[in-house]
């Protein structure tokens, strides 16, 4: 028979499933009166829950729950495929195309294997490790797939993913885990390659002055984009010129490459530019906008590529030259992984290819 510190506890964690808990949930007082209990029983069970991960108590506010109900879909994976088929999916919460992709290819590939999801959707404030306690202390879990973001590359975090006893697999990942356990495998594209395809495809064209606007945050895969870039310039002979970004994480990349493009405007013409590349896809389609409206013609004027961003830039016009990687397959992957279908790599990079349509000219 259950004693009255395991029913509070009990009830605490389903309160805390609820969207409101992030805001507030039951005080001391509140749960005594409930079941009749003195103060012991309930700051007991608070209190073990906060150690859990699963609440947070603040003087001032009281306590709340730490926020991994409050965005996590489930829908009782042990009653579909049984306890132990269970993933946690943990990905970035935040709209584009090629995430909800993604997400979309995880969930389906998942149902075929007979795994049940657990779909958390991670905000800036997220805590990670809290998130993960949470959800271990209400399923067993088979393993975890994360998108990875700036919030997830701490020390804490990676020695935390080292010791869990299942793998970890990290997807489209902006940080490369050189410390991450036999557990942890990072699967992302190679975004050097991205970088050296952009300048080799512009110098096919003719082009030998190059601008390289980076609208995205800092971060190993801008850094090994500008590798690719800078390596690809030296071998073929062009002049790259780099438009620096003050971009912080969770701002807009499509607001980042206006702002940037219309900076430099002046430079860009100053300096005779043929071409730019743009990071990501949806920042070569904000900053073709500034070219227009300042009466400077794609591809005519100057010509743009950038890395592929969705169907939107295929229907523009005229369409964009992108370089492409199939983002869809470290899904499928990644739960192979889990399962054990498949090794664990490590690092796996997946390769770009150049898709040519119409926004670069050949001189």
């Amino acid at each position: 028979m259950e004693n009255k510190y395991d029913k509070i506890k009990s009830f605490l964690m389903e309160e805390a499933l609820k969207p409101e808990s992030r805001l507030k949930m039951p005080t001391v007082q509140e749960l005594m009166r409930k079941f009749g209990a003195s103060q012991s029983p309930v700051c007991r069970a608070i209190r073990d829950l906060e150690k859990e991960g699963v609440v947070r108590c603040r003087r001032g506010s009281g306590m709340v729950s730490c926020g991994a109900a409050a965005k996590m879909e489930e829908n009782h994976p042990e009653r579909e495929f049984g306890a132990g088929n269970t993933v946690l999916f943990l990905r970035i919460d935040y709209f584009a195309e090629s995430l909800w992709n993604m997400e979309h290819t995880l969930l389906s590939y998942a149902r075929q294997l007979k795994l049940s999801i657990i779909n958390y959707r991670m905000d800036q404030s997220a805590d990670v490790i809290a998130i993960i306690r949470y959800v271990m202390n209400l399923h067993p879990l088979r393993g975890i797939v994360m998108e990875s973001g700036p919030e997830t590359k701490s020390d804490e975090v990676i020695e935390f993913l080292n010791t869990l006893p299942f793998p970890v697999v990290l997807l489209n990942s902006s940080n490369i885990y050189e410390s991450a356990g036999a557990n942890v495998t990072t699967l992302c594209a190679d975004s050097e390659q991205a970088g050296r395809l952009c300048v080799e495809a512009l110098h096919r064209a003719g082009h030998t002055r190059i601008g390289y606007i980076r609208n995205e945050p800092e971060c190993d895969l801008t850094r090994l984009r500008q590798q690719g870039i800078n390596a690809a310039a030296g071998e073929c002979g062009v002049t790259v010129i780099n438009f620096p970004s003050t971009i912080k994480a969770w701002e807009s990349s499509a607001a980042a490459a206006e702002k940037i493009t219309a900076a430099r405007l002046g430079e860009i013409r100053a300096e005779r530019l043929t071409a730019l590349i743009y990071f990501s896809g949806i920042g070569a389609l904000a900053g073709r906008r500034v070219l227009h409206q300042a009466g400077i013609r794609v591809p005519d004027e100057i010509s743009v590529i950038s890395e592929d961003g969705g169907s939107l830039l295929a229907l523009v016009c005229p369409a964009a030259t992108v370089v492409a990687s199939d983002y869809l397959q470290p899904c499928r992957d990644a739960l192979d992984i889990i399962l054990g279908k498949q090794p664990a790599p490590g690092i796996r990079r997946y390769p770009y290819t150049l898709i040519e349509r119409e926004s670069i000219r050949h001189l």
